[in-house]
């Protein structure tokens, strides 16, 4: 009787973890496909509500691992694999940056604040906080051989990011970035790569098992330019999409290296960088972006500040996202706004959202990080990013307006950024 008891009880808990999971799913199915019959807009159930649909029942645990719908546990989501820099950020708070030859003060006399930075540790925290919890961010990067190297790793490591295959240099300092923070938010850095330039090529070629494995990578251009491009060969070989930040060192991206990277990502200053071109609103933004795909790039994915952010692919369609409001009004510290959004970009990326969804989220996390002081510090947590996103859809919707905009040309887009 026991055994029949127990053999009941098991049956019962797999067919909660079998059929459950696959109910809520059409649950949600049928209330998108009424919602467009009806001519409504679905956007408002996103992934979040999803999830919460099948979490309630069963079908996906807080740990974020998947329930089979044959009732036993699939593999782990494969990691982000984010490659590149880690700095100790010294942030001095200015009215105005200093001309040729002048020395100012810094606006507050107590400035000088360190905070964990650098381009690659700020992504990759950003994307162990964005991420699904059931997905890990793994961080490959050179610490120095100076006190702030405890302080940078454990900085890192508390929010959950594996960096288990990065190295302490013992011959280099860890990497220091000057940030000169401005009343309005605004900054200028100067980076001192210390570790960061320090590779070994024999240290990249380590990496292939990791890069194998990634669900994506994220790269920047704070680090030697073979380190990117041996990453990529590897990436490219196995199907993993590279998403290159272009921030970093002032340095050319050749046609082949272009055609190999499935997302080119720069600010409007590096876009001008890049392809020589002024730009001063949207339509000059879609034109620059289009001189790279013409060259090779497959999607160009350009963070436009107070603008938003603008897709342009190689097909020659785009899509603009509009600005997101900082919570409370006020932009404090813009440091890791764009490592922010591209963190959120690529862990909504990895999950197969549509690509709306994608830089509607990434859009949020800016937003978020803007409003905070520092780089890393300032980077959100999934939960605010999400609910974020979930505001500024519905007040699009509730003022009868997108929050994106699709073309095929650059006419539609409004010129002045507002769309």
């Amino acid at each position: 009787t026991g055994d029949a008891r127990g053999l009941t009880a098991e049956s019962s808990a797999v067919m909660r973890r079998s059929f459950l999971p696959l109910l809520a799913a059409l649950v949600v199915a049928s209330e998108v496909v009424a919602a467009a019959l009806s001519g409504g807009l679905p956007g408002r159930r996103t992934l979040s509500t999803w999830q919460a649909h099948l979490r309630k029942s069963g079908g996906v645990p807080r740990t974020g691992r998947v329930v089979s719908l044959r009732g036993g546990e699939e593999e782990p989501k494969k990691p982000i694999l984010v490659i590149g820099s880690v700095n100790v950020d010294i942030i001095i708070e200015v009215d105005r940056l200093p001309l040729k030859d002048e020395t100012i003060t810094a606006r507050n006399p107590n400035s000088g604040m360190t905070a964990a930075g650098g381009k690659g540790a700020n992504q990759a925290v950003g994307c162990a906080r964005l991420a699904d919890p059931g997905r890990k961010t793994q961080f490959v990067c050179r610490f120095g051989n100076d006190a702030h190297a405890t302080m940078l790793k454990e900085e890192i490591s508390k929010h959950g990011v594996d960096i288990s295959r990065s190295v302490e240099s013992a011959e280099h300092p860890s990497g220091q970035g000057y940030v000169l923070l401005e009343a309005d938010g605004a900054v200028s850095s100067v980076v001192v790569g210390g570790a960061n330039a320090a590779w070994t090529e024999a240290e990249v070629y380590g990496l292939q098992d990791l890069v194998n494995r990634a669900s994506a990578v994220l790269l920047q251009r704070e680090v030697p330019e073979f380190v990117n491009t041996l990453v990529t060969n590897f990436a490219l070989a196995v199907g993993v999409p590279v998403i290159q930040d272009v921030g970093g060192e002032d340095r050319p991206i050749e046609d082949a290296m272009l055609k190999k990277i499935e997302y080119l990502a720069p600010n409007l200053t590096e876009l001008e960088r890049l392809t020589g071109m002024k730009i001063s609103n949207r339509l000059e933004v879609i034109d620059a972006a289009k001189t790279l795909t013409a060259r090779g790039a497959k999607n160009v994915l350009v963070t436009c500040g107070k603008d938003g952010a603008v897709l342009v692919r190689a097909d020659g369609g785009f899509i603009a996202q509009a600005c997101i409001p900082a919570p409370g009004g006020v932009v404090v510290d813009a440091t890791g706004a764009g490592d922010a959004f591209r963190a959120a970009f690529v862990s909504a990326l990895v999950d197969d959202l549509p690509m709306r969804e994608c830089l509607r989220f990434a859009a949020a996390a800016g937003a978020i990080a803007v409003s905070r002081i520092g780089a890393v510090p300032s980077l959100p947590s999934r939960e605010e990013t999400l609910a974020l996103s979930e505001a500024a859809l519905c007040a699009a919707e509730d003022h009868g307006h997108m929050d994106h905009i699709h073309g095929s040309s650059p006419s539609p887009v409004d010129p002045e950024g507002t769309a």
